[in-house]
């Protein structure tokens, strides 16, 4: 065999290992959560990106309309800001 088809089979047994570590542990994790708790959890998570979805939106529209002088300046130290 060549070296590159040893180190294809390392990297696809190593790959199926930390696979089935992940299966293994999430399947521990969420059989310890309630389901009250996972509804909060996607609530929460859909809340958060349509927050960021409007926000990103809204960027884009005043980049397209277009900004000039020192506000412009200033929003990218804004934006590190936050």
């Amino acid at each position: 065999m060549s070296r590159n088809t040893v180190l294809q089979l390392i990297a696809a047994v190593i790959t199926i290992a930390v696979l089935a570590v992940l299966h293994q542990g999430l399947d521990w994790f969420l059989s310890r959560m309630s389901t009250d708790f996972m509804v909060g959890v996607m609530v929460g998570l859909a809340l958060m990106w349509s927050i960021w979805f409007y926000e990103d939106r809204k960027e884009r529209h005043s980049r397209a309309v277009g900004r000039s002088g020192a506000a412009e300046q200033e929003r990218p130290r804004n934006t590190i800001d936050l």
